[in-house]
């Protein structure tokens, strides 16, 4: 791989890295915000939370059983990529249910 090459992917996973830590960052201040809103928000909120947690739990458990049977010592996510996506994943649905109900 070139120089030209290596810097582009170098500049590609800086930038997933940064959106990745915008997401956790902004998902936390979402859910904090919430609580003083008015109760539309929070029902929006409690349920973009209510479906990322249960996407999350069902890609760990899917996860945990890959692992187990493709290899006893195999190796997990890391806690930073299971972070992420369950970031991106509230993201989603808090996109969807805002659309769904008005935001």
């Amino acid at each position: 791989m070139d120089s030209q090459g290596s810097l582009m992917f170098a500049y590609l996973f800086l930038a997933l890295l940064v959106l990745s830590v915008v997401l956790i960052v902004w998902m936390f201040v979402s859910l904090v915000r919430s609580e003083l809103e008015d109760e539309r928000r929070k029902m929006i909120v409690g349920k973009a939370s209510t479906w990322a947690f249960i996407a999350t739990v069902g890609a760990t458990l899917i996860e945990t059983v890959e692992v187990a049977l493709r290899q006893p010592n195999g190796e997990p996510t890391a806690p930073f990529i299971r972070l992420a996506t369950a970031a991106l994943l509230y993201a989603i649905f808090l996109g969807w249910f805002k659309h769904k109900y008005g935001g």
